[in-house]
């Protein structure tokens, strides 16, 4: 029955988006796919280039959003210094990434209609020899890591 509702419209999508004027509406399931194919896309690019520079997965890559629009590696990796020259002004990569982000914020917002997203929501992807994925996170300010 799930499968049946999602190959219809979403109320989120329907309060993002409305409805067009035939009356039909995106269904989330097209948005769920195209962020899926578009992160697929970003790993090939990504172990494309990193493979190039000689770096290698295993282990795992973690690369997440950070404020202004910097993509930075968030875990410890034997050849971080090499993630983070290749990373630095890289627009290919940095591009793609935020088309995944902006995707999987789409597909967020619209199960979530109408709750307010939390500021320090961060959005990492990571790279793994088993694939890749996509996920929010919520990062803990200074503040509340003292309290």
């Amino acid at each position: 029955m799930q499968q049946a509702e999602e190959q219809t419209t979403h109320p989120g999508l329907d309060t993002l988006f409305g409805r067009s004027k035939s009356g039909a509406a995106l269904p989330l399931t097209a948005v769920r796919a195209r962020a899926r194919r578009q992160l697929t896309k970003f790993e090939q690019l990504v172990r494309g280039q990193l493979l190039a520079i000689g770096v290698d997965i295993p282990p795992a890559i973690s690369l997440v959003s950070r404020p202004g629009n910097v993509i930075a590696l968030e875990n410890a990796h034997p050849q971080a210094d090499e993630i983070g020259a290749w990373l630095e002004g890289n627009v290919k990569v940095a591009k793609k990434f935020k088309e995944v982000e902006v995707l999987f914020e789409l597909v967020r917002a619209a199960e979530r209609a109408g709750a307010p997203t939390p500021p320090e929501l961060r959005f990492h992807i990571g790279l793994t020899s088993a694939g890749s994925l996509a996920y929010f996170e919520e990062q803990q300010t200074p503040q509340a890591q003292s309290a």
